[in-house]
């Protein structure tokens, strides 16, 4: 993107972009009834179905987005995935509102950075599949908003906004607490917005977040905080190859999914963004570097002390640091013809990958080896359903089935796949379950169990269950023309249920 000095092609610039988004979103909506859930989609949809405060790996936010838009249309893959979607293009709106307080009477400003987050694979999958990031996401960027405007001196409303946006963003993904001591090392370090931390309208929102929240809190203390600590084992329990390989894997993630280019853009001119707000140039780069590095950093460090960090976990670190990195270019650096000879291949190249993407999902055009191409998670799935209903016709069972599997995701997509008709179970993880009610009315009945092999420890599981177990056979599934062993389920039919499984924390 190159400068435009007069009034008339600085008019055509946001037009095209419009444009360009417009045509975008169109085509997602279209592609988002088209695709088979991936696998965690399926599981939050199976919250859906059973409402609760609160979930042992997530909030419940996306669960009940989901149980809206599928009560109002059905248990279909677009109803299923449009809230999500509708969140993004919402979220918009607030990112162009607080990047126009930001950028200073520069109008196309605005509507360059929400190219440019379009452009992230990040942002785009959050667009089709729907996660708890896609609602964080949205009420992240109110808070940026109510922020921006508190900063900008908009006055103490922004903090309200901030606040209310915090408390439904935790209902979302516990994230969302990172932006509170992000804003408050902004008031300590920006001289002239200290006066702040003397104020009530701060610590009123960030209480007014707590009580929105609150419905979580209880469910925690009602289960032993489980979630919580799900979520700290996860994060900062020791696991896996050294501090220095998870770390540079974490990296590689974040070089995956804002692409590579455009990464070492976001890295280089960031990092501008803090030398210049040292020397006091700008103060809405120290604000927008505030609310960016400190959680990439934090999700590097949890990287080092536990699990690798997912590469979608440090999105909102985005939010911010997408704008802070725009900004400096446009205002520092887009003279200079070897700056845009970088920037525009990287602008160009996450386009490139971007569309082709898109593509992907659609018809498979990568030439990647099928193991190693993470669009299998579409595929196979509604054939899997079709071949439980098959085994169910077949053994005709008066008290009737449920379903079985080893990891909730699989189980989610059996029942999801045969029609919302059964309930679904994984006998290993008992307290991820909950949220279901009554399990004890399915004893004496069948279940369908799916499994990838035949263990001696899954059939002696399996046989602790039941008093009899049957293998049916497998199901083969092809991905890409080929057989495709992840997809690939041994059915087991197991008779009369012992009722000795119940869902416990």
């Amino acid at each position: 993107m190159r400068p435009m000095a007069d009034a008339e092609n600085g008019n055509l610039r946001p037009v095209g972009i419009f444009c360009f988004l417009f045509l975008l979103y169109v085509f997602r909506f279209s592609l988002i009834g088209h695709l088979l859930l991936a696998p965690d989609e399926a599981f939050y949809w199976y919250w859906a179905k059973n409402l609760s405060l609160g979930y042992v790996e997530h909030p419940p936010m996306v669960a009940y987005i989901m149980a809206l838009f599928t009560r109002i249309g059905g248990d279909n893959e677009f109803c299923v995935r449009v809230g999500g979607l509708l969140c993004t293009v919402v979220s918009h709106i607030f990112l162009y509102a607080a990047i126009r307080r930001l950028s200073g009477g520069d109008a196309d400003l605005p509507w360059e950075v929400l190219f440019v987050f379009n452009l992230t694979l990040l942002f785009s999958g959050g667009c089709i599949i729907q996660t708890p990031d896609t609602p964080l996401l949205l009420f992240w960027s109110i808070a940026l908003y109510g922020c921006t405007r508190v900063v900008t001196g908009g006055g103490k409303g922004g903090w309200y906004v901030a606040g209310i946006a915090l408390g439904l963003g935790l209902l979302s993904k516990y994230t969302m607490v990172l932006i509170v001591p992000c804003m408050l090392a902004f008031l300590l370090f920006s001289p002239p917005h200290r006066h702040w931390l003397a104020r009530k309208e701060p610590y009123l929102a960030t209480l007014l977040g707590v009580l929105i929240f609150s419905p979580v809190i209880v469910w925690n203390v009602q289960h032993h905080w489980a979630s919580f600590a799900f979520q700290l084992a996860q994060g900062f329990s020791p696991a896996g190859p050294p501090p220095v390989s998870k770390l540079l894997e974490y990296v590689g993630g974040q070089i995956g999914v804002v692409t590579p280019l455009l990464f070492l853009a976001f890295v280089y001119y960031s990092l501008w963004g803090w030398s210049f707000a040292r020397r006091g140039r700008a103060r809405e780069y120290l604000y927008l570097a505030m609310l960016s590095w400190p959680i990439l950093v934090f999700f590097g460090l949890s990287t080092v002390r536990g699990e690798v960090a997912e590469p979608n976990w440090p999105a909102p670190a985005y939010i911010a640091g997408l704008p802070l990195m725009w900004i400096v270019y446009r205002r520092h650096f887009q003279g200079s013809r070897g700056h845009r000879r970088f920037v525009q291949p990287a602008i160009g190249l996450a386009l490139i990958l971007n569309l082709v993407i898109h593509v992907h999902l659609v018809r498979p055009v990568f030439p990647v080896p099928e193991t190693m191409d993470p669009t299998w998670q579409f595929h196979g799935w509604r054939e899997l359903g079709e071949a439980i209903e098959e085994h169910i016709a077949a053994h005709p069972c008066e008290t009737g089935y449920f379903l079985v599997s080893e990891g909730p995701p699989t189980v989610a997509e059996a029942v999801f796949y045969t029609g919302n008709r059964y309930v679904g179970l994984d006998f290993t993880r008992p307290g991820r379950y909950t949220f279901l009610p009554g399990v004890e009315q399915l004893k004496g009945k069948n279940a369908i169990i799916l499994s990838l092999d035949l263990s001696p420890s899954i059939l002696q599981r399996a046989k602790s269950h039941f008093k009899e177990v049957t293998v049916l056979g497998r199901h083969r599934s092809y991905f890409r023309g080929v057989p495709f062993n992840r997809m690939s389920f041994y059915i087991l039919l197991g008779n009369d249920f012992r009722g000795n499984w119940s869902p416990h924390i």
